[in-house]
């Protein structure tokens, strides 16, 4: 029996064939059969949905497997991996990590370094440092897995733990690349130090001979743009030696929008239009600073001119796991098979945190924003308790940029719950934590 697995839609039925033949007289000689359960296993893990099958398949081999057969289980894991880090699903990661150790597949670089890098995703660092030591202690850490731990300190702001790792890979004679400094860069521009951003982003090509691309420039922006110096940020975007993409003047815009900056933000949307006609950020955020800076008229002509050009403004979802599911929303959701649960928590810490003195500043219709029904899912699925009881952080992902009200609402709420919310937004990790952002205020 031969197949291709591109022609093959159903792993299953060709499973049971294999059994079937095996059970009539048929029975494949043991370097048969480990032929054909290893072109299984890899069929089995070109679906997400059949991705257990193939390690249940790998771990119960009727033959024992050889390299071709651990190749395919790493692939299985290595995608397994990837796509719980992508929903930062964190007890399913957790399970795919503890199955790496009860398979035999730990530690690998591929599969290990899969893991640091959904445990970075996750915003676990320590668990990302931990999958690293396993890799490094095994001798299996390469530069990918380096980079990997520098994203992850780099998406939190940690410089300090950045530079430290970095000096490290250069006492293993570990040469940097262009992903190295890419995550420097970010860990020092998160921390909203724009001196050591330009002075890193200068030393990478005068020291370790990396030539920085646009998204090596676009750090020292965000850098720039974090510290409010709106004129020398649009001046080094235009001078840049690259003709500047939509990202870029994206970022600039962004900023204009949390430094209130109508005149900067005009141009920076009317760049970004240029290269994306239907760019819906662009009018939301200008149509926002307006708002910001009381020019009402402007703002209502952006809302038109929206309208008029046929563009519709992407929706805001969030996701949240909870006893090993993720739990997806969307504004104004009333779907969930708690809803009326989930309203109500929303509503009971709208009330706790006005008379702590928050204030909405958008309308009505802030308080059903997707992240905020993310949150409230989260603390009526555990039953209380704070991080002095041991209850974990609510960590949430959202497809797009935090708004300035959910913002300011998650640090009185981190109060209020005495626990941390760790948000990974469209732009970086924001940890709210007794009344403040890691991101101090500027994202």
């Amino acid at each position: 029996m031969q197949w291709n697995a591109p022609d093959v839609p159903d792993p299953a039925r060709v499973h049971a064939q294999l059994i079937k033949s095996s059970s009539t007289g048929g029975a494949p000689t043991a370097a048969e059969a480990r032929f054909y359960y290893n072109q299984l296993i890899a069929l089995y893990s070109r679906s997400p949905s059949t991705i257990p099958d193939a390690l249940r398949l790998f771990h119960h081999l009727p033959v024992s497997p050889n390299a071709a057969s651990w190749t395919s289980a790493i692939s299985a894991l290595s995608s397994a991996i990837r796509a719980a880090a992508e929903s930062a699903a964190l007890d399913q990661t957790r399970l795919i990590h503890a199955h790496t150790v009860v398979n035999g597949l730990n530690p690998n670089s591929i599969v290990g370094t899969a893991l640091l890098d959904a445990y970075g995703k996750a915003g676990l660092v320590p668990d990302a440092r931990q999958a690293f030591d396993e890799l490094s202690c095994a001798g299996k850490a390469n530069l990918v897995s380096w980079n990997a731990l520098l994203s992850a300190y780099a998406q939190q702001g940690d410089a300090t733990s950045a530079k430290q790792l970095f000096d490290e890979m250069l006492q293993r004679n570990l040469a940097p690349d262009e992903y190295t400094f890419l995550a420097i860069l970010t860990a020092y521009s998160n921390s909203g130090l724009m001196d050591e951003t330009q002075n890193w982003l200068n030393e990478m090509r005068t020291l370790y001979s990396v030539e920085p691309g646009i998204e090596h420039y676009s750090c020292l922006l965000g850098a720039m743009s974090r510290a409010g110096r709106l004129d020398e940020a649009e001046r080094f975007v235009l001078e840049m030696p690259f003709e500047p993409d939509a990202a870029v003047w994206r970022t600039l815009l962004s900023a204009c929008m949390v430094h209130r900056n109508a005149d900067i933000g005009r141009r920076a949307a009317g760049r970004l239009l240029e290269l994306d006609p239907q760019d819906d950020s662009a009018y939301v955020m200008l149509a926002k600073i307006y708002s910001f800076v009381g020019r009402k008229g402007e703002m209502a002509k952006m809302w038109t001119t929206m309208r008029d050009h046929g563009v519709r403004k992407e929706g805001g979802r969030s996701w949240i796991e909870v006893a090993g599911g993720v739990h997806v929303f969307i504004a104004g959701d009333r779907q969930h098979e708690r809803s009326s649960e989930i309203y109500a928590k929303v509503r009971e810490l709208e009330m706790e945190t006005g008379k702590l003195g928050y204030v909405e500043k958008g309308g009505e219709g802030v308080w059903e924003h997707s992240e905020r029904l993310a949150v409230a899912m989260g603390l009526i699925s555990n039953g209380g308790g704070t991080a002095a009881d041991g209850q974990p952080a609510l960590r949430v992902i959202k497809n797009l940029r935090i708004c300035g009200d959910c913002h300011e609402f998650f640090k009185y709420v981190s109060r209020i719950i005495g626990r941390d919310i760790v948000v990974r937004d469209v732009n970086r990790y924001h940890r709210f934590e007794e009344g403040a952002c890691s991101c101090k205020d500027c994202w």
